[in-house]
């Protein structure tokens, strides 16, 4: 379960994608919360703070590009993955955002990796205390 803990914010125009995101990330242990849209997402980024965003890369309203500045802007340390078919939307010329993107049809161990590495404690190594020689 190395989700416990972490909140994960799907916004998804596909239903079914949705649904099918969040069984397999709370199977994880991730809490998930879900919107249906980019209006519903940035809704969600003003309640609460996210360990990470999977978003739709194409929705109506605004871009998944533009959904991710937007989730930069709001939360600069939250991972945004973009689930897109358009090779051209995976890359952000302008170098405002980081972000990671996953072709669809995505599987689900691709985005759980993505979100292992990105969700988890940074190590932090010390020095052996000179106290305890």
């Amino acid at each position: 379960m190395d989700g416990y803990g972490k909140r994960i914010l799907v916004v998804e125009e596909d239903p079914s994608c949705r649904a099918l995101l969040e069984v397999q990330l709370e199977q994880e242990g991730y809490a998930v919360y879900a919107a249906c849209d980019c209006m519903a997402g940035t809704d969600e980024m003003r309640k609460r703070h996210f360990d990470a965003v999977i978003a739709d890369g194409h929705m109506p309203g605004f871009s998944g590009v533009e959904f991710a500045k937007f989730c930069r802007a709001s939360w600069p340390d939250t991972l945004v993955i973009l689930l897109t078919r358009d090779p051209h939307c995976t890359t952000d010329n302008e170098g405002e955002v980081d972000k990671a993107s996953i072709r669809k049809p995505c599987e689900a161990a691709q985005v759980l990796s993505i979100l292992r590495t990105a969700t988890q404690p940074v190590q932090i190594e010390q020095a052996p205390s000179p106290w305890l020689r």
